[in-house]
């Protein structure tokens, strides 16, 4: 786009508003699409994106964790933080024992909370 700008290729050249517009846009779409991690160590489990600052749990600190169905639009509760990792319905809550709730919409949202389970067992 930006080669397009300054060149001012094709019969339509792009304006310096088209330009913005465009890269407003490709900016809103990678940061929605940006990959994904789940990281789930020893002591941790952290969910990351190339885009967003990772959040990361302490085994320490969880109470419990559930798999539940949530809408993709969601006004939420005051002490909960929520995550879409993925266009899905599904998300895994991790309730901490000092009340704050966590809920990570992300694919394999059932694997993930048995993995969870299985390291805070140990």
């Amino acid at each position: 786009m930006i080669f397009t700008y300054i060149h001012q290729w094709g019969n339509n050249p792009l304006d310096k508003a088209g330009l913005i517009i465009m890269s407003v846009i490709w900016t809103f779409v990678y940061i929605g699409i940006g990959r994904f991690k789940v990281i789930i160590d020893d002591n941790h489990v952290v969910f990351r994106s190339d885009v967003w600052i990772p959040v990361k749990i302490p085994f320490a600190k969880i109470k419990s964790v559930s798999v539940e169905q949530v809408a993709l639009m969601y006004f939420g509760e005051k002490n909960t933080e929520r995550y879409s990792f993925d266009l899905v319905k599904r998300a895994v809550i991790i309730k901490l024992k000092n009340g704050k709730i966590y809920q990570i919409a992300i694919k394999n949202a059932e694997r993930i909370k048995e993995e969870i389970e299985k390291r805070m067992n140990k």
